[in-house]
């Protein structure tokens, strides 16, 4: 019996000691390590985790969508020559400022130009300053951001086409077209998928 107590007690230990945030060092400093991504599987399927991406936003900054984890993501694939994706771009910070309470990253995935070429640096800048988006990054995607294959890339069938993605990033919806409504109503249901898992 004592024996089984000390395995026990033995067994807690290492569990907490794992469940701790590590430390590494780099130089003269410590930096706290405790990566939540775990998985080593993805897809753009609903209910999966998605593949992670990077991609220049409209200040030429690396963008990564794993560096979102812990927000509700809004991911927006648009084509510049689209005029509901116009629509959509043009209300990117009101979506934003009615949800003060809720973490929301608003990400919108330029695929194409006017010109149906990919976007370049001043495609996505110009894009964010015509249609009044501040705070939000604007993407610089290309055609191969997509893909018929959902492991691949991300299954396209209209213009624009959103991804809502929970804290614990996992998509939890794909809505095909335009409708401000329908965004909103996605965004207060995702938030409550997720609010529970972090």
């Amino acid at each position: 019996m004592k024996r089984e107590k000390i395995l026990n007690f033995l067994l807690l230990i290492f569990i907490l000691s794992a469940c701790a945030p590590t430390k590494v060092n780099f130089g003269e400093t410590d930096e706290a390590v405790n990566d939540p991504i775990t998985w080593t599987e993805c897809s753009q399927n609903i209910g999966d985790h998605p593949c992670n991406f990077t991609l220049k936003d409209q200040n030429d900054n690396d963008i990564s969508l794993y560096d979102m984890y812990g927000s509700v993501i809004v991911l927006d694939m648009s084509a510049m020559w689209c005029g509901p994706c116009q629509q959509a771009g043009s209300d990117v910070q009101e979506t934003i400022n009615r949800f003060p309470d809720t973490n929301i990253e608003y990400i919108t995935v330029l695929i194409e130009n006017l010109q149906g070429e990919a976007p370049s640096l001043d495609d996505v800048n110009n894009w964010a300053t015509v249609l009044g988006i501040i705070t939000e990054p604007v993407l610089q995607g290309s055609r191969s951001f997509l893909n018929s294959d959902p492991a691949v890339g991300w299954p396209l069938q209209s213009w624009p086409t959103f991804a809502f993605i929970t804290r614990d990033m996992k998509i939890y919806e794909i809505l095909k077209g335009y409708n401000q409504q329908s965004i909103d109503y996605l965004i207060e249901q995702t938030a409550k998928e997720g609010e529970d898992t972090l």
